[in-house]
Order: structure tokens, then C-alpha cells, then sequence
């Protein structure tokens, strides 16, 4: 056994870093976990001797996400040396906080009114689809309510009325915006310059 240089021992003790993390900053501050793990040979009688993990670490301010890494890599470091392993992190993607258009939110808003829906803005650090699209076309993001407020995970449960309220106001914010609801904001005009200088 003091021969061996396992690498899944060595990604466990990476996973309960990145889980513990968040212990340094104000709660709620940043959200941290491994939802990815692949592992060589992935043999049920040979010792690994490789592991691929991605960390993923949210924070609504990017100095949080930062001081996070910096603190892991530390950690990492000291995983590494003391278990005989070369463990490399680099970074896939560091981003900087998104802003939905005020015209679109206002758009939503207003269409809830309409449709008798309540309605209010909340802050996500979810990695959406829309984050990356809000980068070349105007986005906003619409969510039904999950039971107790779970979601991302196995538990999570909306309500069959809930849902088909969350496509009736999908439908018509859509047809709205076809309708030319935001072609006078200005985000639908710095995303005609945008386009047009790309």
C-alpha cells in the first residue's frame, strides 16, 4: 500500500476541498462543486492512475471566485506532495457577471402582470445557455417555481399548473419580442452594432 500513488484517493481529497471552500467566505457568498469525474483505467481491480474532475465555483462577485481558486490551488498543492502525485488545474472558463437587458426584464415583467402571474427578479449563478447567448443577442431567463424552492438537483419538483404557466408566459413574451416588443431598446440596438461589427 505505500507504493501506491492513487490518483482517485488523491481527486477524493480535492473534492472535499472544493466543498469546504466555501467555509472561508460569508455564507451564500460562493456555491463550489465536482458534478464531473472520469477516471483510468476505471477498473473494479487496478488502482487509478488517472483522474479528470471539473470544480465549478460561482460567486455573484468574480474577487470571491478568485480567492477561492487561489486558496484550492494551494490546497491542491499540498494534496499532491503528500500523496506522490502530479495533479494540473487550469482554468476553463472565468467569467465575468451578466446583465440581462433592462427592456427585456421589464418585457417579463409586464407579461406576468398581464397573465395574472406573480413575478420577481432573482439573482442566479446558474451557467444557463442564456449567459453565453446574452453575450450577441438580447436574453432574459424565465423561471417557474420548484416545490420548497429545490432545484439542481434530484429532488426537485414543479408543479404540473406551474409549468404550463411557465409556457404561457414563454409564448407570449416570445410573441411579443416577434411582434417587435424591444425593437426600440437600446439592446436591441447595441446588439445590431454588435452584429454588424463582428
Amino acid at each position: 500500500m505505500a507504493d501506491r500513488h492513487d490518483a482517485l484517493v488523491g481527486a477524493a481529497k480535492v473534492i472535499v476541498k472544493v466543498h469546504e471552500v466555501t467555509d472561508h467566505f460569508e455564507p451564500e457568498a460562493l456555491v463550489s462543486s465536482v458534478g464531473q469525474l472520469t477516471l483510468e483505467p476505471n477498473s473494479p481491480i487496478v488502482v487509478a492512475r488517472r483522474v479528470h474532475l471539473i470544480a465549478d465555483l460561482r460567486a455573484a462577485d468574480k474577487e470571491v471566485v478568485l480567492a477561492a481558486r487561489a486558496h484550492l490551488l494551494e490546497e491542491i498543492a499540498e494534496i499532491a506532495a503528500a500523496a506522490g502525485l502530479t495533479i494540473n488545474a487550469r482554468d476553463f472558463d472565468v467569467r465575468d457577471n451578466q446583465h440581462y437587458p433592462e427592456a427585456g426584464i421589464a418585457l417579463a415583467e409586464q407579461v406576468a402582470a398581464d397573465l395574472g402571474l406573480g413575478a420577481r427578479r432573482i439573482r442566479t449563478m446558474a451557467g444557463h445557455d442564456s449567459v453565453a447567448m446574452n453575450r450577441i443577442a438580447p436574453t432574459v431567463m424565465l423561471f417557474i417555481p420548484s416545490v420548497d424552492g429545490v432545484s439542481h438537483c434530484e429532488r426537485e419538483f414543479s408543479r404540473d399548473e406551474d409549468m404550463v404557466a411557465g409556457v404561457e408566459m414563454l409564448t407570449e413574451v416570445a410573441w411579443r419580442m416577434l411582434g417587435g416588443a424591444l425593437a426600440d431598446s437600446d439592446a436591441a440596438a447595441n446588439t445590431a452594432k454588435a452584429l454588424a461589427s463582428a
